[in-house]
């Protein structure tokens, strides 16, 4: 799972899926392609709240999260927020709860975000 966040170990893991890709295909077979994605830019804040993921103060880093709220636009707290909750909800139960979390806080957390999507959504209708 900390492979996935880590980059080197995603570029090591990419290479050897598309090496593997490669050796498995027949010699006389020449339409073999392979295509690097480029992975998505970091969201602001995303380092410093995965920082607090990994030393497992989840508490702490959903309480950032809300202070982050106004600090950037709208939309892009609301990508944050769900990479956060989808983050944290790939923990499992029993690490969550011996750090302080539960999954009713994450999807407390989800519902809020819900619920500020909806007036996102709703404000810019009405523009």
């Amino acid at each position: 799972m900390q492979d996935e966040s880590d980059y080197l170990m995603r570029q090591i893991k990419a290479f050897a899926e598309g090496l593997g890709y490669l050796l498995s295909k027949r010699k006389n077979d020449t339409d073999t392609e392979i295509v690097f994605h480029m992975d998505e830019p970091l969201l602001p804040h995303q380092t410093e709240l995965q920082k607090l993921i990994s030393a497992k103060q989840y508490s702490e880093a959903a309480t950032r999260l809300l202070k982050l709220r106004y600090a950037m636009p709208e939309i892009t707290f609301l990508k944050l927020g769900a990479w956060f909750y989808d983050t944290l909800n790939r923990r499992s139960t029993a690490d969550l709860n011996q750090h302080g979390y539960s999954r009713q806080a994450i999807v407390a957390g989800l519902k809020q975000l819900q619920r500020l999507q909806a007036e996102q959504q709703a404000l810019e209708k009405g523009d």
